[in-house]
């Protein structure tokens, strides 16, 4: 009797098979994580100060047209609180507002400025006062993960009210770029 040695046509086919399957699962994991890496927070960038300029003289055009003086967020989140577009959290007698951009649907006051500069969100508050306050996690709850990663970086800085603009770019591939910026209102 012979004995033959090697490989047998149906051993070749169960080996093509489950190299196949462990390439494609290989793959799977691959693809993610190049995806998972796209999705990032950055801060304060150098387009998004700007953008965020922009955005602060959108208000200060809406309280010229209003003929009024009172600080253009807070006026105008006031003037939209009605209508839901903005919203007020309350903690130890500090305020911080919102206006939420997010919902496709959106087709409010702000609607150029979530279509010329991706705006997701817009808060005003004075972030020293969300971190410190006794309430604090109670408050930081009311916001994203990555707003307060945002908040929690800049209250050392800054002691007053501020704008924070939260910008959200998204990708043909489903992945998003988060970027958070802030300056100073009158």
């Amino acid at each position: 009797m012979r004995k033959e040695s090697g490989f047998v046509f149906m051993e070749t086919i169960v080996v093509i098979s489950v190299l196949s399957i462990t390439l494609l699962l290989l793959f799977g994991s691959y693809s993610y994580i190049l995806r998972k890496s796209r999705t990032k927070n950055t801060f304060d960038t150098t387009e998004s100060i700007y953008k965020t300029y922009y955005v602060k003289s959108f208000f200060e055009n809406y309280k010229k047209e209003q003929g009024r003086t009172d600080n253009s967020v807070k006026m105008y989140i006031e003037d939209h609180r009605a209508s839901g577009e903005c919203t007020k959290q309350t903690h130890n007698s500090q305020s911080s507002y919102i206006c939420d951009l997010s919902a496709d649907s959106y087709n409010g006051y702000l609607r150029p400025l979530k279509k010329a500069y991706e705006v997701d969100k817009i808060y005003y508050l004075n972030p020293k006062n969300v971190v410190d306050s006794t309430e604090a996690n109670a408050w930081l709850n009311e916001f994203d993960a990555t707003t307060i990663d945002y908040i929690r970086n800049i209250s050392a800085s800054f002691n007053k009210d501020i704008l924070i603009v939260k910008y959200k770019k998204i990708y043909s591939d489903g992945s998003y770029e988060v970027i958070h910026s802030s300056l100073e209102v009158d």
